[in-house]
């Protein structure tokens, strides 16, 4: 089984990490990158951020994107350049934008709500 990289910001996201981390399960092949933690770290700024994404993501065999919103401060159209060469899936709340993320490059969008779901399946897809 591939690597799974999960990045992202919002309630959704961190609905998602709580879920898999109060599992049993092995997550040994999901790693998590938190944007808002990430953005807080001291001397930290967006372009460090995005760099951490990319530098965690070259050992990953997909990628799941959780966006808060389209301007909650990720460079989504850099994200998604920098993405290509994986299968990038985007996890959202939101159907406003599914076109849009697709257009952008999603091989997938997933709809979802915060707290109402376990998110295991996660741990045995996209690879």
């Amino acid at each position: 089984m591939g690597k799974v990289l999960l990045v992202g910001k919002g309630k959704l996201f961190k609905s998602v990490k709580e879920s898999i981390g109060a599992t049993h399960t092995d997550t040994s092949n999901v790693e998590t990158l938190d944007y808002d933690e990430e953005w807080f770290k001291p001397t930290r700024n967006l372009k460090e951020c995005d760099g951490e994404m990319v530098h965690k993501s070259e050992q990953d065999n997909c990628v799941y994107l959780f966006p808060n919103s389209l301007f909650d401060g990720i460079n989504l159209v850099r994200i998604f350049s920098e993405f290509k060469s994986y299968r990038l899936f985007v996890v959202t709340h939101d159907h406003q934008y599914s076109s849009l993320y697709k257009k952008m490059g999603a091989d997938f969008v997933i709809f979802s709500k915060p707290e109402c779901y376990s998110y295991n399946w996660l741990l045995t897809c996209g690879t």
